[in-house]
């Protein structure tokens, strides 16, 4: 009950905020609601969720996300039961629902795009038994967090878009050929030959956007001992520490960086770097996520990377807006006028 309290809450909430509407290619739809990183879980009971398909949906879509300084879930989860599922409900963003059906032969899952809002991403498991269910739940799940994930950046570019600052996108246009969605408030706190370093400071937090190139030369460049010199001696030559004879470099230890493939990163094939950044010779440190692809227009390996420092603050929703403005990539000349 107070799980569905919450939920009422959040999203009724958003629903206000979010009183404008988007463009589709369909008809007008009102823009989607629910928490960052919330996804809404409805079943056909409380015994659902309480049990071993609610424990299935926890275990997964709770699990601590890689790279972060302090413990943080990947997803929030908020649950109701079908009889609640009304139309304010149905404008959440990301929408998982059990359906249990003796009668059915075997399980399936069905998943539809912008239904009652966007960006949105409705998932309907439907099983004979709750069994069957929870290994279809297994054996699809990755692809669920992908489809989420996607609509978590584009909900956030969508905010994002009115305030793009368009000098800053001009500026990365003119040194690498592509533009980036960065928001207003952020500035150019240096721009050279094949780097660029953009912040946005406040009085407690940092949210920095790097971006910098290197030619290309083999797939070789794309392994994580590769990736991670080159991040290191980057960073170690263009970011400075807040003391003399302090700069940025890389966690390796405590958490050391996972590298996997980016999926549907707008440039193409891509790798994704999460882990921790410190700064040599002091005590600043926090997450990053960067990826890196090869320009086949200039023969340039590319990283767009995005770090964040706030201390004893939580910070997985500040990278993840970082993260989908690296998603904003687009070539110059696939713009449209």
């Amino acid at each position: 009950m107070k799980t569905y309290l919450k939920a009422a809450v959040i999203i009724l909430f958003a629903a206000l905020m979010a009183s404008c509407s988007e463009e589709s290619n369909g008809p007008r739809k009102d823009r989607s609601v629910g928490g960052t990183r919330e996804i809404l879980a409805i079943t056909q009971n409380p015994r659902q969720w309480e049990g071993v398909i609610g424990d299935s949906l926890r275990h997964f879509f709770l699990q601590e996300q890689y790279g972060l300084p302090q413990p943080e879930s990947r997803n929030n989860l908020a649950h109701i039961t079908t009889d609640a599922f009304s139309d304010m409900f149905k404008k959440h963003k990301c929408i998982i629902e059990v359906d249990i059906n003796p009668n059915l032969e075997k399980a399936t899952a069905k998943t539809t795009e912008n239904v009652w809002a966007a960006p949105q991403r409705y998932v309907v498991i439907s099983a004979p038994d709750e069994q069957s269910w929870i290994e279809l739940f297994d054996k699809q799940k990755e692809l669920y967090q992908q489809w989420f994930d996607k609509v978590e950046r584009e909900r956030i570019l969508t905010v994002f878009r009115p305030s793009k600052d368009d000098a800053i996108a001009d500026a990365i246009a003119k040194r690498f050929g592509f533009t980036l969605t960065v928001p207003q408030g952020f500035y150019v706190a240096k721009d050279e030959a094949n780097f660029m370093w953009l912040r946005k400071e406040l009085e407690r937090s940092s949210a920095d956007i790097v971006i910098y190139q290197t030619p290309y030369r083999d797939t070789l460049q794309f392994e994580t001992k590769a990736l991670l010199s080159m991040r290191d001696l980057t960073m170690g030559q263009n970011i400075p520490g807040p003391s003399e004879g302090s700069y940025m470099g890389t966690e390796t230890d405590i958490v050391p960086p996972v590298v996997t493939t980016a999926i549907d990163f707008p440039a193409g094939y891509a790798k994704e770097m999460r882990g921790m950044w410190k700064v040599y010779n002091n005590y600043m440190g926090g997450p990053f996520v960067s990826y890196t692809f090869a320009d086949k227009r200039t023969g340039q390996l590319v990283t767009v990377e995005g770090f964040y420092y706030e201390p004893n603050q939580k910070k997985r929703n500040a990278l993840l807006q970082l993260e989908s403005i690296a998603y904003s990539l687009k070539f110059v000349e696939a713009e449209e006028e």
